[in-house]
This record gives structure tokens, sequence and C-alpha cells, in this order.
């Protein structure tokens, strides 16, 4: 398999993981949170009402496989075509 630039490969939302994967968007926000490589805008400070505002979480699909074989045990084949 070629490797491509991290920036040139497929990035997914939780919600597309969580919907393919079959799990909540809240485990996959624990499962993606410190993870190396997961592309995050938006502030996760206070504000001075104290409601939080909202990190957005993008995942490149080297790291979705990456943690999803080691959640899993399962490899994650390329799919045809790649």
């Amino acid at each position: 398999m070629i490797e491509r630039a991290e920036f040139l490969e497929p990035h997914y939302t939780l919600a597309e993981l969580a919907k393919a994967w079959h799990v909540s968007r809240a485990t996959l926000r624990h499962w993606f949170a410190n993870e190396e490589g997961v592309v995050r805008y938006g502030q996760d400070k206070l504000k001075r009402g104290r409601a939080r505002t909202h990190v957005s979480l993008r995942v490149p699909e080297s790291v979705a496989r990456r943690v999803y074989q080691r959640r899993t045990g399962r490899t994650v084949y390329p799919a045809a075509g790649n």
C-alpha cells in the first residue's frame, strides 16, 4: 500500500466513525481525546458564563485504523481501489 501524506488522507468526524463502528460518539471522543494525529479545532476553555466551547475532532484514516485495531484487536483492510 502506498502511504499518503497525512494531510491528503481522508479525515472522518466522530459521527461518521460512530455510525461505521456502531459505537457512541461519546465513546469515540474518549478514545480519540489524546490520540496523536487527531486534528482538533475550537477552544476547550470556560467562557465567562462557565459554558464550555465546542472542540471538533477530525480523525485521519491512519489514526482511525490504528485506534480501531488497538481497541478491537481486529485489522482493518484498505477499501478496494486504495
